[in-house]
């Protein structure tokens, strides 16, 4: 087969997966404090145990 076609058909899938990484990266620096934020005002008694509670002897 012409590897022309390999080129083209690889190069397609590095943008591909190049472009789809970036994406999911700027959405989790964005997105996450907000999720975050809204998950602890849904559920307060989670963040408010202490750290002595939660660290092991």
């Amino acid at each position: 087969m012409n590897p022309g076609v390999w080129l083209l058909f690889g190069n397609a899938i590095v943008t591909t997966v190049l472009s789809a990484g970036l994406v999911i990266w700027i959405l989790r620096k964005e997105y996450l404090p907000t999720i975050k934020k809204l998950e602890e005002e849904k559920d307060p008694a989670v963040s408010r145990i202490p750290d002595s509670l939660t660290k092991e002897v």
